[in-house]
């Protein structure tokens, strides 16, 4: 079996080689791996494969001396597991890791997602592939514990998730009118879309980027969208300087034309500056929508859930 850490070695740096071909060290990851072959005996990952995948892991470290120092050969024997998508190998990990899981889903419980719902989109990102892209199992380099890899990709999954759950709640808020001031769809873009499926798309989009918005942003656009204060006043709430409170909004805005107009274009498949005169006629009616969704509990910054 010590042939396996070979093939490692062979795809490693020069200096790499010379540090870890001892015997001894041969013989540590040599008897790590049978460890964690006992450890998940039904594991169908290969040695090859193993370190097929340790190699080109390897490969994308700044420094993979140390990365090799903090190698967890049977995190990461679990993860290439899991990323077959073996059931045997997804209940192997949730028993292992259930605290951990739970700790993460216990800060989302006040979002209108059930447990099993939140536990579900969990696991589809983890280990569903999607849109030709792998398992996100399979981004974890087994340098570290798996268990803080798993958190931080957790928390950062639930928040995606709260705030997709947020934004499809402040779609559901904007009038109809709010965002389609549009103007006459051009011939070219006619011809690819009609105006009620881009009504409906920007809504969506327009949604989405305030839901992605900076909490500073979110809470300087209520205070002058809804609570109707003046710089002075914003800036006095906050103990800072009136053209911190000035740059703050005008990048907020900005942000949400850009955001606004990135996802309309995605989710319509039409060059985004093919949609310049439709995000322009939006942009010149934010106001409105603004005044309205900030106004909702909906609001609330769900990145606070993460702390």
């Amino acid at each position: 079996m010590s042939s396996w850490w070979h093939q490692v070695l062979q795809a490693a740096p020069a200096d790499v080689r010379a540090r870890f071909a001892d015997d001894a060290t041969t013989e540590r990851f040599t008897g790590e791996l049978v460890a964690a072959r006992e450890k998940w005996p039904d594991a169908t990952i290969d040695d090859d494969a193993l370190a097929a995948v340790l190699n080109a892991h390897l490969g994308t470290q700044r420094d993979p001396a140390a990365a090799l120092a903090r190698l967890r050969i049977d995190d990461l024997l679990l993860a290439q597991w899991c990323a077959t998508g073996d059931p045997r190998a997804i209940a192997a990990f949730e028993r292992v890791h259930r605290t951990d899981v739970e700790g993460v889903l216990a800060r989302f419980r006040r979002l209108a997602m059930t447990h099993d719902e939140l536990l579900q989109t969990l696991r589809i990102k983890l280990f569903v592939a999607t849109e030709g892209r792998p398992p996100r199992i399979t981004e974890y380099s087994g340098f570290g514990f798996l268990q803080n890899w798993l958190r931080v990709t957790a928390l950062r999954a639930m928040v995606d998730a709260a705030r997709s759950e947020k934004a499809r709640r402040l779609e559901e808020l904007l009038a109809d009118d709010d965002l389609i001031g549009l103007p006459a769809l051009g011939p070219d873009l006619a011809a690819l879309v009609s105006r009620e499926e881009v009504g409906r798309a920007i809504k969506q989009a327009f949604a989405r980027a305030v839901a992605e918005l900076a909490p500073r942003q979110r809470n300087f656009l209520r205070h002058a969208h809804v609570d109707q204060l003046t710089l002075e006043q914003i800036a006095a709430t906050y103990g800072i300087h009136r053209a911190t409170v000035a740059r703050t909004l005008a990048q907020a805005r900005a942000d949400l034309v850009t955001a606004t107009r990135g996802a309309l274009a995605e989710q319509l498949g039409i060059d985004a500056a093919a949609l310049d005169s439709v995000v322009r006629a939006a942009d010149s009616r934010i106001d409105l929508s603004l005044s309205r969704v900030l106004r909702a509990p909906e609001i609330e910054d769900v990145d606070a859930e993460a702390r």
